[in-house]
């Protein structure tokens, strides 16, 4: 075979040789028998006439052997090719209609599919990854926590299962420079990080054997974008000094620019070990009976199974949680420690896939749908061509031509015009990726996602293509070569079509069905998204402005934050254009907070979430600052400090939760952590939403900021304005500064932004599927016009006779519309059947209407019969405006 393949290749690439060879040695032949036949006593012309005869037809002969060698399919394809591409170049506006129907679709899949790539499918770049897992515990394997702490790492260390195990803590560092403090992202892990896990390297070394000991020597290992971003890829850089958090660390190494970390998303600039942490917090290695932020992840021996592991590592997490110092965790929340799983960490961890993979589904079903769309508008339009070249097929097949051969031609002008759709889908793809990068990004911690071509989506791209060639190619191609020749060579209509319903019908008829589809899942994310920014949260976002500044790390000591707050809140006041302004630990819309245990009366349930509220810390402004409307009871004043008894404003769900249906002000309550502190509540305030628009409020503790536990360190400055908050960002930010250079301002936004930020998700769903309907819909609409406009266009001679002999123009026109509406309405009905089954999909991201919702669905099918019938009524006037005498004799 590889011999055969090899004398193919050199025939190919030395092709005139090989046709100087063989008629060389076709003439050799000749020549030989003509010189037999001239010692047979024969002249020389009549021996070579009749060697020549003999031989039979050279043309035939060379056919047969280029055959035998396999060139002639070689050459046939590049036949095939040649003509594809003139008859492209002939007919420009019907080529750039189909290249771009189809590059549309084919960028849409790409852009949606690089996505996916990027959060689904990679693996991280490590040795081996396929061997790492995650230790996690639970009640099933799609519900489980990773958190853990250094305790339970060091008997997990002990079990004889592993190659290597490991763990990490994601941070955030103050890096020190001459321009003041600024925040790096950084991971505190364990010793063995970079050897087990097995991170590729750049230059210099990682951690792979250093103890989680305190260290007196602290070292960092710097990611390859923190290495450009800040040295420029100096090579000297292992010779250099950072200052993180106040402390001076020598740089070891710089990670491989293809690892980006163990979480999708995220690109860690600083790697310190855990031991450097315990320098700071000594009860970091020793804390057992509380979660920290610690992830575990361990290499499995060589033949070892994540199965086989599972057994030894739950017997000792449920000895851990057995100890008298910790059972009170799991009395707690037993259902997060009923038992252990092994998580595969070969694609990082799975946060991100999370929260994204249903939502890239959904989107892919719909791209996927819209290049369906395409594929029959170019389906279509071949169709329409079809009948125009039904004489050339006829007198192709007349003069030997087969069927096969024939379809094999035109799938290679579909292959053709797919190609080119890929080529420029493919560069279609990439604007759109950084279209929707931009969404991504307009969180407080944007996901850096690596979204630039790769093989993988190269690959799929192509095989779109070529699958989309096929498929739109076929039914054209045996609709082209099923005629009736005697016909077609009169140039009379020879294709065989339905009276009522021909192939182009049909498949407008799908594309109505089609679009219905894309068209009310669009609506349904749509219309959660607006019922989600209308939602009243219980507060007032206009005119809002919030600052997040951050003292940790800094020179700050704690007891002089909150003269630093104080300071910074002074400043801004005075900043023309501000209203009022507060500060707190959390705004509402935001995804940081604590919950903390309460100390619950005698017989009451003793389950964490049972018993927990929401705290936060605030001035006395705070309620004012976000219109919280206070219900009972009194606010804050400056009379609640330090010295002063301790007491809170408590929102309306904690209220029913702790009086029981009694008067809450006076009432007394205290944390597990503090039991002996009483508060008293003194005020109870309207619920708003915490964490995010679709949770319903959660119980919450408002306490003032003078008389919290533990000073802060890092607080949100909510600033109300008279003017646009954004334009006031600059104004603010020199305020901190002039306060104090040892702050970070780590978030800048304003309320509009943080709420927006919280419904990523949603916008993208929303934005992209409303792209995606317009797009289908446009689809549609064109194909139903071009369908109808030939169907007028065929029918001119029949509607021409119908006009002569009396029938009205009305009624002319009534009866192309009254066919659009059939098609309109019967591809709507399928459409609709098909939404409803669709829209089981999409339950996770409803709210505030049902998965099934009646009213959208009639509105989207009522709007696409409406564009559809519109979409008819220019071919309609043309057929109604035809000259009769003209038509009949056009024809």
């Amino acid at each position: 075979m590889f011999a055969r393949l090899r004398s193919l290749a050199r025939i190919i690439t030395g092709r005139d040789r090989f046709e100087r060879e063989m008629r060389d040695e076709v003439g050799f032949h000749i020549d030989a028998r003509a010189e037999d036949l001239m010692r047979a006593g024969m002249n020389r012309d009549a021996a070579i006439r009749q060697a020549r005869m003999e031989f039979g037809g050279v043309d035939s002969i060379k056919d047969d052997c280029r055959e035998a060698r396999g060139v002639r399919w070689f050459d046939e394809i590049s036949g095939d090719l040649r003509y594809a591409l003139r008859l492209m170049a002939k007919t420009p506006g019907f080529t750039a209609a189909a290249v771009l129907s189809l590059a549309l679709g084919i960028g849409a899949n790409t852009a949606i599919f690089s996505l996916m790539d990027a959060v689904i499918m990679r693996t991280i770049p490590v040795t081996d990854p396929q061997q790492l897992v995650f230790l996690a515990h639970g009640s099933n394997a799609e519900r489980v926590g990773m958190m853990s702490n250094y305790p339970l790492f060091e008997r997990f260390q002990a079990l004889d299962v592993w190659n290597g195990i490991t763990a990490y803590s994601p941070t955030t560092f103050k890096l020190k420079s001459n321009d003041g403090l600024e925040n790096v992202t950084g991971l505190w892990v364990s010793g063995s990080f970079h050897g087990v896990v097995g991170v590729p390297m750049a230059i210099g070394r990682g951690f792979s054997g250093e103890s989680d000991r305190p260290a007196s020597a602290p070292t960092a290992v710097i990611s390859d974008s923190f290495w450009l971003r800040r040295f420029g890829r100096d090579p000297g850089v292992l010779d250099r000094t950072i200052t993180l958090d106040g402390r001076v660390v020598a740089i070891v190494g710089v990670t491989a620019p293809q690892f980006t970390g163990m979480i999708p998303g995220s690109n860690p600039d600083v790697t310190m070990p855990i031991g450097v942490r315990a320098i700071k917090e000594p009860d970091y290695l020793t804390m057992h009976d509380t979660w920290t932020d610690l992830t575990i992840v361990g290499r499995l021996k060589p033949g070892m199974t994540a199965a086989a592991a599972t057994a030894p590592v739950d017997v000792t997490l449920q000895q851990y949680m057995s100890a008298d110092e910790n059972a009170w965790m799991k009395k707690a929340n037993p259902a997060a420690f009923s038992q252990s799983f092994l998580i595969p960490a070969a694609h990082g961890s799975r946060g991100l896939r999370l929260q994204y993979e249903t939502a890239l589904n959904v989107l892919m079903g719909m791209v996927a749908i819209v290049l369906l769309i395409a594929s029959v508008n170019v389906a279509n339009l071949l169709l329409v061509r079809a009948a125009a070249r039904a004489r050339e097929v006829a007198i192709r097949m007349c003069v030997g031509g087969g069927r096969a051969r024939l379809i094999r031609q035109f799938l290679t002008e579909s292959m053709l015009l797919a190609l080119a759709g890929g080529v420029l889908g493919w560069l279609f793809a990439q604007w759109g990726t950084g279209a929707i990068m931009r969404l991504f990004n307009s969180t407080e911690t944007p996901l850096l996602l690596d979204v630039s071509p790769n093989g993988r989506v190269l690959f799929f791209t192509m095989l779109v293509s070529v699958v989309t060639g096929i498929a739109f190619g076929l039914v054209p191609a045996f609709a082209s070569t099923r005629i009736d020749l005697t016909p077609a060579l009169k140039d009379a209509p020879a294709i065989k079509r339905l009276r009522r319903w021909s192939s182009s019908h049909l498949l407008v008829g799908a594309q109505v069905a089609l679009s219905l589809v894309v068209l009310a899942v669009a609506a349904l994310l749509g219309r959660t998204l607006y019922n989600l920014k209308t939602l009243d949260a219980g507060f007032n976002g206009g005119n809002l402005l919030l600052v997040t500044v951050d003292t940790n790390g800094g020179g700050i000591a704690t007891e002089a934050r909150l003269g630093v707050f104080d300071d910074i809140r002074e400043r801004i006041r005075r900043i023309s254009g501000v209203t009022i302004a507060s500060a707190s630990t959390s705004s509402p819309i935001h995804t940081s907070g604590n919950a903390r245990a309460l100390v619950m009366p005698p017989g009451s349930s003793d389950a964490m979430e049972d018993n927990s509220a929401f705290t936060n810390n605030v001035t006395r402004e705070y309620f004012e600052t976000f219109g919280i409307r206070l219900l009972a009871g009194r606010a804050f004043t400056d009379l609640d400090h330090a010295a002063s008894q301790r007491v809170a404003v408590v929102n309306e769900t904690m209220a029913k939760f702790w009086a029981r249906g009694e008067d809450p002000i006076g009432k007394t309550f205290a944390f597990k952590g503090d039991p002996k502190q009483l508060i008293t509540i003194v005020g109870v305030v309207r619920d708003t939403h915490q964490m995010n628009l679709r949770e319903a409020p959660p119980r919450t503790v408002y306490v003032p900021i003078t008389q919290a536990e533990h000073t802060p360190s890092s607080v949100q400055f909510a600033i109300r304005t008279a003017q646009d908050p954004a334009a006031m960002t600059a104004a603010v930010r020199d305020a901190v500064r002039a306060a104090s250079r040892e702050v970070v301002i780590r978030y800048v936004r304003t309320m509009d932004q943080q709420i927006d930020a919280s419904l990523v998700r949603e916008r993208l769903l929303a934005a992209l599927s409303s792209g995606f309907a317009a797009l289908a819909v446009v689809l549609c609409a064109i194909g139903l016009y071009g369908v109808m406009s030939y169907s007028v266009t065929r029918r001119s001679r029949e509607i021409g006779i119908r006009m002569a002999l009396g029938a009205a123009r009305g009624r002319v026109m009534a009866q192309v519309l009254s066919q659009t509406l059939v098609i309109a309405i019967a591809g709507a009905i399928v459409g609709a059947i098909a939404a409803r089954m669709t829209s089981k999909t999409l339950t996770t991201f409803m709210f505030g209407l049902s998965e099934r919702d009646p009213m959208t669905l009639f509105i989207v099918a009522v709007s696409l019969i409406a564009i559809a019938v519109a979409a008819g009524v220019l071919p309609a006037r043309r057929a109604a405006t035809l000259d009769p005498v003209q038509a009949i004799k056009a024809e």
